[in-house]
């Protein structure tokens, strides 16, 4: 048989591994009623990005049955080079700014310059200013029919319910901490810390990478072994768990590698501002062992903690973590949850 009579290609499925999302969006791509704003979201950032490409791509793609996957359209869509394929990242060490947002918005009421419509993908949308998001939203006020924005997302609970109600929301599958470790042992981190750290990312890759650049298993074992010791000794301990956190927030600036594509900022930010992303990730840790010890599974060095104190310190710890980003003392973050766990 030669290729002339081979017929036309089936179009390529989204990635097993979205599962019924990725069902979802195949027969989103196939219809004929595309909606003006898709939020995607997952506690890991991988599933989102690769389905807002594979939609673009589907949107985009020349063929019949689409996205083929070997066009020039889809080529260049997963290059980011196509004309009607636009991504959005932070253009500030933690913010998408409205400045930015808005030479976006001003070519999502031109007209596609190849294809049959133009993608938006804004990534992380929680990243928008506030600024930016009431630009946003008055752009939604009267969508291009032409315009299909793409949020991406691990936080939609930082999203306005004003973004989140003009969406329609597909949440991806976040990977298995199995997963999640092989992918950091391939980076170079020890197997035995990367098995550890992927248990409490909460199936985010990023988060795992971050606990792992901070070393977070030893300061978190560091906390806990001084919360259950008979030593009153908690100061100090918090005191060391900081200085710690301090000296190795530095390196959360290259560690999320995910976040840097498509010419995104580095993360991270300002010292100030990934000490305070280290103290996130240490809290979510801790509360990941709480839960565990809780629910009767392997809660690491909180395996002795007793149940009516962990019960007290998970609803306390987690009051801490929503205090991170205010104006509060890392330092009095810290003692105060060394005091959790101890009382």
């Amino acid at each position: 048989m030669t290729s002339s009579d081979a017929g036309p290609a089936a179009a390529t499925a989204p990635p097993a591994y979205l599962g019924p999302a990725g069902a979802r969006l195949a027969r989103i791509a196939a219809g004929t009623r595309i909606a003006s704003a898709y939020l995607f979201e997952s506690a890991d950032a991988t599933g989102p990005r690769e389905a807002a490409r594979w939609l673009a791509a589907a949107l985009l793609c020349e063929a019949d049955a689409r996205p083929c996957g070997t066009c020039s359209a889809c080529r260049r869509v997963r290059s980011g080079a196509h004309p009607d394929f636009h991504r959005r990242g932070r253009d500030k060490a933690t913010v998408i700014s409205v400045e930015a947002l808005s030479t976006l918005l001003e070519r999502a009421h031109a007209s596609p310059l190849e294809g049959r419509r133009q993608v938006f993908v804004v990534d992380p949308a929680e990243a928008m200013a506030p600024e930016a998001v009431a630009r946003y939203l008055k752009t939604l006020e009267e969508p291009p029919a032409t315009t299909t924005f793409v949020l991406v997302t691990t936080r939609p609970d930082r999203l306005p319910d004003a973004v989140l109600s003009r969406c329609q929301r597909l949440r991806f599958p976040e990977p298995d901490p199995a997963t999640i470790a092989a992918r950091l042992v391939a980076t170079g981190v020890d197997p035995a810390r990367a098995a550890t750290v992927a248990r409490w990312a909460g199936g985010s890759t990023a988060r795992a990478q971050r606990l792992a650049t901070l070393e977070a298993d030893d300061v978190v074992e560091a906390l806990c072994g001084a919360a259950l010791s008979r030593v009153p000794g908690a100061a100090t301990a918090a005191e060391a768990a900081l200085v710690a956190l301090r000296a190795r927030a530095g390196g959360l600036a290259g560690a999320d590698e995910e976040a840097r594509e498509d010419g995104d900022a580095v993360p991270g930010g300002a010292p100030g501002e990934r000490v305070r992303q280290a103290l996130e990730d240490v809290f979510h840790a801790l509360l990941t062992l709480l839960r565990d010890r809780l629910a009767g599974r392997d809660a690491g060095p909180l395996a002795a903690l007793p149940l009516p104190r962990a019960e007290a310190a998970l609803e306390r710890i987690a009051r801490l973590a929503a205090w991170v980003r205010r104006n509060v003392s890392p330092a009095g973050l810290v003692l105060d949850a060394m005091l959790a766990l101890r009382r």
